[in-house]
């Protein structure tokens, strides 16, 4: 099912930060071998359209080879593309950020999901899983002024009914 198809159940989207995908695997983690049943589940919802991100996060974790890099390689077509919805909704994130924390990261000259992952979010309508503290400039702290939902990874796990 594509993005933007009506479904005949509504199911929720998340849209997954680079935040949160690192952590699943960063130390201590949730390794395959010990939590497969987080693995299956996150799998199913990559390939039913339910768990997304952003390719400006793939390219994140590609530039950091992260551990969770591999994973995320197997499941690129859960990173979606920049669209012109997320365009127009930039300008409007833009204002809600430090002008000074903005044009730092703008640039830095690599990849900054952030702002992309939230206008992403507000044109899909979707839930956000991030590790990050809600604070300025940070997702949590962003998206609430859009009033988007915000899930750190243990919530997200438990919101999705995974049991370990």
């Amino acid at each position: 099912m594509k993005m933007g198809q009506q479904r005949l159940f509504q199911v929720p989207v998340y849209f997954i930060d680079a935040s949160a995908l690192i952590n699943i695997t960063r130390y201590p983690g949730y390794p395959q071998e010990v939590f497969p049943t987080i693995w299956i589940k996150l799998e199913d919802m990559a390939k039913g359209d339910e768990l997304i991100s952003h390719i400006e996060v793939y390219k994140e974790i590609e530039k950091r080879k992260d551990t969770i890099y591999e994973w995320c390689r197997q499941n690129k077509k859960m990173f979606k593309d920049i669209n012109e919805c997320q365009i127009k909704k930039l300008k409007e994130i833009e204002t809600e950020y430090e002008p000074e924390y903005w044009n730092n990261e703008t640039n830095k000259g690599g990849p900054w999901a952030d702002p992309w992952l939230i206008a992403l979010s507000i044109c899909e309508d979707a839930i956000i899983v991030t590790d990050e503290k809600n604070a300025p400039n940070h997702i949590p702290y962003i998206a609430s002024h859009f009033n988007i939902q915000c899930l750190n990874l243990i919530d997200f796990f438990k919101k999705i009914g995974i049991k370990y």
